[in-house]
């Protein structure tokens, strides 16, 4: 229970690293749940699963879980990691909320919005919620490592059919 902050992320590339049982995954899914993702891709039947219920809160149980992302534009001002600049006055959050009843809420800047404005918003800045190559899972890696080079068949993806796709 509480407020968890995670980042800032890198603009090129960040990985979530540590022992097991550590959280890893949990950031992960909580990254997938305000991008949309369903309960059962998340390790879980339903969404209120995601609302913190520990002993501590038996008699006044949580009604909530809230992921909230931030995001700011930038602009590269050069070739290096680290040449860019903040856009000013760009900073957008995008939160979706988990409910006792199993709904689930979204809120772009504050405001009800449905998944699809979500999406829709988050495309037009370049992020493609439904082929999400800015967010790659343990077992995709794996997948990628093991492709062969390039695709038997003409529907057949290797590993360079992959990186044209990204």
């Amino acid at each position: 229970a509480g407020i968890k902050t995670i980042g800032p992320f890198h603009k090129c590339f960040s990985s979530v690293v540590g022992p097991n049982g550590s959280g890893k995954s949990n950031v992960i899914d909580a990254m997938l749940f305000v991008f949309g993702k369903r309960a059962k891709k998340l390790r879980l039947n339903k969404v209120s699963e995601l609302i913190h219920s520990s002993a501590a809160y038996k008699d006044d149980p949580l009604e909530f879980a809230r992921v909230s992302v931030y995001f700011q534009e930038i602009r590269d001002t050069g070739d290096g990691d680290e040449e860019y600049e903040v856009i000013p006055n760009s900073e957008i959050v995008v939160t979706r909320y988990a409910k006792r009843d199993n709904s689930s809420q979204y809120k772009l800047d504050g405001k009800n919005v449905s998944f699809k404005q979500v999406a829709s918003y988050l495309q037009s800045k370049g992020i493609d919620l439904d082929n999400n190559r800015f967010l790659i899972l343990q077992g995709e890696v794996e997948m990628i490592s093991m492709m062969p080079p390039k695709g038997k068949t003409e529907n057949d993806e290797g590993l360079l059919e992959y990186l044209e796709d990204i």
